[in-house]
């Protein structure tokens, strides 16, 4: 029901329009009568409308101004404009200030009916307008944070703090059917399984969207708790492709990335479901569903020889690019004299490495796909280079543009090391105080809360409330010795006012209660 409001000072006319219409048959609902332009001014500051119904001639504020105040500050609200034959000037005024009907007074039944419905018709074309720009910007930001640039990072760092959920990972589907080789078919059986996909997510404790990204591959991002299990996530996917297959007729297939506690880990994220959509392991073993984790195991387990990561990345931060060099074709070295054939593994390793390099660089504000995508080319382009030398030079040519990028940041990066030095100073002395949060720390050291989120995390490698839990928690371990010191004495002295939460989180990282902790401790005082 669209919402109307009806404003008109003389109160029987107002209230015989609002009382003696079938406005639900029409598709509105009355949501208040207003004597007066200002009366419904104030209405609207706090009662979002659709439409109004308005007189033309009324004291303090009359038709023509309300009309030109909601033309001004609620441009998507409708207006119809009651007058008079004698209004003729008010109304020339109205039409002109961008008035969207109006009805000559008196009016039936019928007047009332035709315009209303024409009126509802403009209203769903406006929310079905409004749901496609929604639609196109929300696809936008998404495929921003797969990309990994073009986004409003302190804005996504505020959000995924506000967030139900710790971790945030991908999901890249493939269909299968008769009808995946006809291409308009195909299409039409994906956004029948991604509208399937949507509805169907609501009702799980996963939380996500779907959409069809920039590369026509429907693609979900993912929010768990750290305590959800990968049979969870599994069990979730395979409801999912059970229920999309009844529905649309097609068969659903999943890879699914790691899961990270950062949202600028999506671009890693994307790479990881991609290879494990597309991995020969679906065909052999006719698996739903894969998780990047399997690839590595499955296929890699041996490791026996695999770059050294400490290394390469030490190198990347000094800027030693001949010792850089040379660990790269060592490496090579090693790959062309004992496993020339298998290239498979060569290209995880490959990707492996890429892939930790560029989540340690975040630390420094490195943004390894813009850098990559700036110059042409993505993660997995080293599956596309048929040589090993091709390996090797694309690795060499990506890990020089990530010491550029690093000589670059150094000065902006010493700086906001100190700021993180300075935001865990403050943590570690007032961890205890039961009001310190983001906000609290922000309003100290003059920034805002995303912010400080962000160079936290990318400072420590955890979460700023989750640091702060992790210290409260080892606290509380030390006063638990004391038998004397009741639970809740304890959960107020660490900063938790409510001893019921102090225990859920404490059994939730030990999995004992403190009181069960304290039985279990040696030599303890009876």
């Amino acid at each position: 029901m669209y919402q109307l409001i009806i404003v008109e000072d003389e109160k029987a006319i107002a209230q015989g329009i609002a009382n003696s219409n079938p406005w639900h048959e029409w598709g509105f609902e009355v949501a208040g009568v207003c004597y007066n332009g200002e009366e419904a001014v104030e209405f609207i500051k706090e009662h979002p409308v659709d439409l109004v119904l308005s007189d033309i001639r009324m004291p303090k504020m009359d038709g023509v101004a309300l009309m030109k105040h909601l033309n001004r500050y609620h441009p998507e609200i409708k207006i119809i404009i009651l007058s008079g034959y004698n209004d003729f000037e008010y109304l020339q005024t109205a039409i002109r200030s961008g008035v969207t009907e109006y009805l000559l007074k008196p009016t039936d039944v019928d007047e009332f009916a035709e315009l209303f419905q024409k009126m509802k018709q403009a209203l769903d074309q406006r929310d079905q307008e409004r749901e496609m720009k929604e639609k196109a910007e929300f696809t936008r930001r998404c495929n921003s944070l797969l990309r990994g640039y073009g986004y409003d990072e302190e804005a996504e760092e505020q959000e995924f703090y506000q967030a139900q959920a710790d971790l945030i990972g991908v999901m890249v589907i493939n269909l299968s059917g008769e009808d995946i080789r006809e291409k308009k078919k195909y299409h039409k059986g994906q956004i029948a399984a991604l509208e399937e996909l949507n509805r169907l997510k609501g009702e799980e404790a996963i939380f996500g969207q779907f959409i069809l990204n920039y590369e026509e591959k429907i693609t979900g991002i993912l929010r768990i708790d750290e305590d959800c299990g990968e049979d969870s996530i599994r069990d979730f996917a395979r409801r999912l492709a059970d229920k999309v297959q009844e529905s649309t007729g097609f068969e659903l297939n999943c890879g699914i990335s790691s899961f990270y506690p950062d949202f600028r880990m999506l671009p890693q994220c994307y790479e990881q479901a991609k290879c494990s959509a597309y991995q020969r392991i679906f065909l052999e073993e006719k698996q739903r569903v894969i998780f990047y984790r399997q690839i590595q195991e499955s296929e890699f387990d041996y490791y026996q020889f695999a770059f050294d990561e400490e290394k390469i990345l030490k190198y990347i931060l000094n800027q030693e690019r001949g010792n850089l060099a040379l660990e790269i074709q060592n490496t090579f070295s090693y790959f062309r004299n004992h496993m020339v054939e298998n290239y498979d593994y060569i290209n995880q390793m490959s990707l492996e490495i890429l892939f930790y390099v560029s989540r340690k660089l975040l630390k420094y504000n490195v943004r390894a796909e813009k850098l990559m995508k700036e110059h042409g080319c993505t993660y997995t382009d080293v599956f596309e280079r048929e040589k090993l030398e091709e390996k090797e030079a694309f690795l060499l040519f990506v890990f020089d543009l990530f010491m550029e990028e690093c000589q670059a940041q150094y000065s902006s990066s010493t700086k906001t090391r100190d700021l993180a030095e300075s935001i865990r100073g403050i943590v570690d002395r007032e961890y205890m105080v039961n009001g310190i949060s983001l906000d609290y720390v922000a309003e100290k050291v003059r920034k805002s809360t995303a912010y400080i989120s962000k160079i936290f995390k990318n400072e420590f490698e955890c979460n700023f409330s989750t640091y702060i839990t992790e210290k409260r928690l080892n606290h509380s371990l030390e006063l638990l010795q004391d038998p004397s010191r009741k639970v809740y004495e304890i959960s107020q002295e660490i900063g938790w006012a409510d001893v019921s939460n102090y225990i859920k989180v404490f059994k939730k990282k030990y999995g004992v209660s403190p009181d069960e902790y304290r039985r279990l401790l040696p030599n303890r005082q009876v």
